[in-house]
């Protein structure tokens, strides 16, 4: 028994020497590695703290694009896309508290904060009359936001956008992500498959350069506290915006991915409801994944230059896109 006992203490005390070596490894290693790594990006200071913007492109029309949840960079999340729109748009990417390099130590995400956190660091960017565009959870923000701001925005696109359904609400995540964090659980995760974290582009859409800093941005900004308590207030936000719905005169174009409407047979339906409000909409479907401005960037940037185009002739109405490029 007592030698049982012995063994035991061993690898009681061996694993916590481990753990406690691996915390500070993954504090050092931090360190240095934000030392080197040059920031992209504006931080901008509003009620709260400080949030990081990247602002690309010289075209006399704005898009402001949202991420969803748990993206670890969004600006360069989205370069794939920003890339196709540069040359035509103005382009803004708002990394809201708890993404990229904004504040992560930031409480309160609800719906209503996060909107007016958006609209407080436009007016200190000085970008007026614009197009949004969110992605996957930024939907619900979206949903808020032009019903809060209204006539802010000229446009919205939504990429797979969350609909506030029951269906879409997040399980509450807490104490065992921050401890896969501060352990450095995630930092040799992501060491020992790199996979984990790089984006499933095409080859050749990132740079080796990109993947790296995506992988490095994963490890620092994992679970913090803003992104946590964002997760867990998914059903109180969507609540927040289950009455509301677009604008009549607001123009809208949904993309949806073919696989999530195979994997959810309310997917579709549910933005189909939600277009009936609109005077003038758009619905394509891409045959890829959540992800779609990985892999679909180009008929994305496409399919928005003749949306907007189009979205001001008066002529325009719903309709569901018949070009080549869409997957019915």
């Amino acid at each position: 028994m007592r030698k049982r006992l012995r063994v035991a203490g061993g690898i009681g005390i061996s694993t916590v020497a481990l753990v406690v070596l691996s915390m500070a490894s993954n504090l050092v290693l931090g360190a240095i590695e934000k030392a080197n790594v040059d920031p992209y990006g504006e931080r901008v200071s509003i009620d709260g703290g400080k949030v990081n913007a990247s602002v690309t492109g010289n075209g006399e029309q704005t898009l402001v694009l949202l991420s969803g949840y748990g993206t670890a960079s969004p600006v360069l999340d989205f370069t794939p896309l920003v890339e196709e729109l540069n040359d035509t748009y103005t382009v803004v990417v708002i990394e809201r508290f708890g993404y990229g390099y904004s504040d992560l130590d930031v409480p309160g995400r609800t719906v209503e904060k996060i909107s007016i956190e958006l609209h407080d660091t436009l007016a200190e960017l000085k970008v007026k009359d614009y197009v949004l565009a969110a992605h996957s959870l930024a939907g619900i923000y979206s949903l808020d936001y032009v019903n809060r701001f209204p006539g802010e925005v000229s446009a919205l696109v939504t990429m797979d956008g969350t609909v506030p359904e029951a269906f879409a609400v997040a399980p509450e995540i807490g104490v065992w992500e921050r401890f896969l964090l501060v352990t450095g659980w995630v930092r040799w995760m992501t060491v020992l498959s790199p996979a984990i974290t790089a984006p499933a582009a095409p080859a050749g859409v990132y740079s080796e350069s990109a993947i790296e800093q995506i992988r490095l941005m994963t490890i620092w900004n994992y679970a913090n506290p803003a992104m946590i308590d964002e997760n867990n207030r998914s059903a109180e936000n969507f609540d927040a915006v289950a009455g509301l719905s677009y604008p009549s005169e607001l123009p809208v174009l949904a993309f949806l991915s073919q696989q999530l409407i195979d994997a959810n047979a309310q997917w579709r339906p549910a933005h189909e409801q939600q277009l009936e409000s609109v005077d003038r909409s758009e619905l394509v479907v891409f045959n890829g994944g959540h992800y779609l401005h990985w892999t679909h960037s180009k008929e994305m940037a496409e399919s928005i230059e003749q949306f907007l185009g189009r979205a001001t002739a008066s002529s325009f109405g719903n309709e569901e896109s018949q070009r080549p490029a869409v997957y019915r």
